[in-house]
C-alpha cells in the first residue's frame, strides 16, 4: 500500500526540471516539447473506512479497514470481537480526558512467535496543548515477502472530529450498518 499514482499529461518548458528514474534533468534547449508524460501522487482526502462482513454474529466481527492520512493508505480484513467497539467508541468519544492523552487498541501482534495472522494498531493521541490530535493507524497482515503489506501513517484531527469517530463507530457497532467512512471533518453510516 502507499501513495497513489497517477499519469498526466503536463506540458513543460525550457528550464523545467523532469525527473527520469534516479536522476533529475533540465531542459535547456530553446524548443518547447508539447507534451511529457508526467507521473504525479495525487493527495488524497483523509479518511477511514471499515466494511462489515457478517460473521457470527453479533460476538465476532470479520471488518475490513481501509485509511488514507491523504498521502499514504493501508487496508487489512481482521477479526474481532463485536464489544471491541463498544471500547472503541466509547474511548473515543471521551478523548481526550486531559492533556496530554493516549487511547491505544492494539489487536492481534507483530512477533513471529506469537503467530497472528495480522496486528491492527489504533493510537489516539494529543499533539499539543490547545486541542489538536491525531490518530495513528497500523495495519501489518504478517506475511512474508512478497505478500507482506505493512503501513502506519497519522491523520491530524480536533478533539470533535475524534468525538466524531466515536460516535460513528457506537453506531456502527449495533451492527445495523455494512459500513462506516469517516473523512475527519464528517461521516456516515451505509
Amino acid at each position: 500500500m502507499g501513495s497513489s499514482l497517477a499519469f498526466q499529461l503536463h506540458p513543460i518548458k525550457p528550464c523545467d526540471i523532469i525527473s527520469y528514474g534516479k536522476g533529475l534533468s533540465l531542459l535547456t534547449g530553446k524548443r518547447e516539447l508539447r507534451t511529457l508524460i508526467v507521473i504525479r501522487k495525487i493527495i488524497m482526502k483523509p479518511y477511514i473506512k471499515i466494511t462489515r462482513n457478517p460473521y457470527e454474529e453479533p460476538y465476532h466481527l470479520n471488518l475490513i479497514i481501509e485509511a488514507s492520512n491523504g498521502i499514504t493508505s493501508g487496508k487489512l480484513e481482521y477479526y474481532c470481537n463485536a464489544s471491541d467497539l463498544t471500547e472503541i467508541s466509547k474511548s473515543l468519544i471521551n478523548f481526550p480526558s486531559r492533556a496530554p492523552d493516549e487511547y491505544l487498541y492494539e489487536l492481534g501482534s507483530e512477533k513471529p512467535e506469537d503467530r497472528f495472522a495480522f496486528y491492527f494498531k489504533l493510537k489516539s493521541y494529543t499533539v499539543d496543548s490547545i486541542g489538536h490530535c491525531a490518530i495513528q493507524l497500523k495495519m501489518n497482515n504478517n506475511s512474508d515477502c512478497p505478500d507482506e503489506e505493512v503501513c502506519e501513517f497519522s491523520v491530524l484531527a480536533d478533539t470533535a472530529d475524534i468525538n466524531r469517530l466515536g460516535e460513528l463507530i457506537k453506531r456502527f457497532s449495533q451492527l445495523e450498518h455494512t459500513s462506516l467512512i469517516w473523512n475527519v471533518k464528517d461521516g456516515e453510516l451505509k
